[in-house]
């Protein structure tokens, strides 16, 4: 069995653990009114308005402008996230974290010790509270994947169990976006052809599955049957884009910001075991101007490194229309797989693979900012864009 434990709303949650005065107001975590950038978190109190992540600042004041907005703390929210990763080790040596706020914890072997699966979450839940004052939600299944879906079903604060003999009577009803590879564009398609439950997922012939989504569909289909999240691979792309609180033409903080959104990429990219053929760079000037080029690398890679490298003389092209930028963005495609094995040709790539591993791990364990190069010392020293750049896992 595994547990899949959700910090419910968690940059808001840590604020209120450091000032109890916010609990049960409206709190809308991000830029602040009249600023430039988007919702990183709202509490409930904030969502019931309609305010959610990723939403604009400047809409979310409208929905709901006398809720408290605060500027992110990201080193608080680190060191918060390593309290809960290392609390979890005392129960299971089997914690993958699957994000700043989330983890899955093994939990089989371990009944003995705990109690059954439901003594054991509610006693995690319990502690988590007490010790480090923040809310959770917690599902419990056979499989990750399932436990997943339990915890999402459980939001806020809940705890929901899935016994095996209970899967299709827990899934069957949900709505079929729940499964893990059915994005909104799959939706739509699934929608069309009357599939809106996992159960009529489940129940349309393997024909009609495949036309509408390709071999993919048998991965989905087997996570009702002990599938988990390693099977899958249904990422297409990776973006990250930044929209600076003024509008810059300062060439330094500009590469600065463009290096560190390729980090944060290749980052995600050596996680899920994969390596790209294609960057797309994309500028919005001042004037909302936009601009994107492509750049084809010579070989597959997910060193941060050499893609730089390559795009850095496009970048630079495009910079020479001479106007501030407001926007700049990142996007990582045409992925292949990576498996990690150095050629006896390229010992300079196999040192770059051996350094971005180590990054990895310790910024997995320290958090993103524990360790930086020298090209992102003028994002690290202009704190308002630091902020807004910050990977959120």
């Amino acid at each position: 069995m595994f547990l899949c434990i959700d910090l419910d709303a968690f940059f808001v949650s840590v604020e209120r653990a450091l000032n109890p005065e916010l609990n049960g107001k409206p709190v809308v975590v991000g830029a602040l009114p009249g600023e430039r950038g988007v919702v990183a978190s709202a509490s409930y109190e904030a969502r019931h308005f309609g305010i959610k992540s990723g939403m604009p600042i400047s809409q979310a004041y409208k929905l709901c402008p006398w809720a408290i907005f605060l500027r992110p703390d990201f080193p608080k929210y680190e060191e918060f996230s390593k309290r809960f990763e290392e609390f979890l080790y005392h129960y299971s040596p089997g914690v993958e974290k699957a994000s700043i706020d989330e983890a899955f914890v093994d939990i089989r072997g371990t009944e003995r010790l705990f109690g059954p699966p439901l003594v054991l979450a509610q006693q995690i839940k319990q502690k988590i509270k007490e010790f480090l004052r923040l809310p959770c939600s917690i599902g419990i299944a056979r499989t990750k994947v399932i436990a997943k879906i339990a915890c999402e079903q459980s939001k806020p604060g809940g705890l929901l169990i899935v016994n095996p003999e209970e899967e299709r009577k827990f899934l069957f009803p949900l709505s079929v976006d729940v499964l893990p590879g059915i994005g909104p564009k799959s939706l739509v398609v699934l929608k069309n052809l009357n599939i809106h439950t996992v159960e009529d997922f489940f129940k349309t012939p393997d024909w009609i599955l495949e036309v509408a989504l390709g071999q993919g569909y048998r991965t989905i289909k087997s996570f009702l049957n002990g599938g988990d999240y390693r099977l899958l691979n249904t990422i297409k792309s990776m973006s990250h884009e930044v929209t600076f609180p003024e509008d810059t033409n300062d060439g330094e903080l500009i590469r600065s910001v463009f290096y560190q959104l390729i980090e944060i990429l290749c980052q995600r990219l050596r996680q899920n075991g994969l390596a790209t053929l294609l960057c797309i760079i994309k500028l919005r000037f001042s004037d909302f101007k936009t601009v994107t080029r492509r750049v084809r690398l010579p070989t597959s890679t997910n060193s941060q490194q050499r893609i730089y490298k390559f795009c850095l003389p496009v970048l630079q092209g495009m910079m020479e229309e001479n106007k501030r930028i407001r926007l700049i963005g990142v996007a990582l495609t045409a992925f292949q797989y990576d498996r990690f094995q150095p050629s006896i040709f390229s010992l300079q790539e196999e040192r770059l693979n051996r350094l971005n591993q180590a990054l990895d791990k310790a910024r997995l364990k320290f958090g993103f900012n524990s360790v930086l190069p020298a090209k992102n010392l003028a994002v690290k020293f202009n704190t308002r864009v630091h902020s807004l750049i910050t990977p959120q896992g």
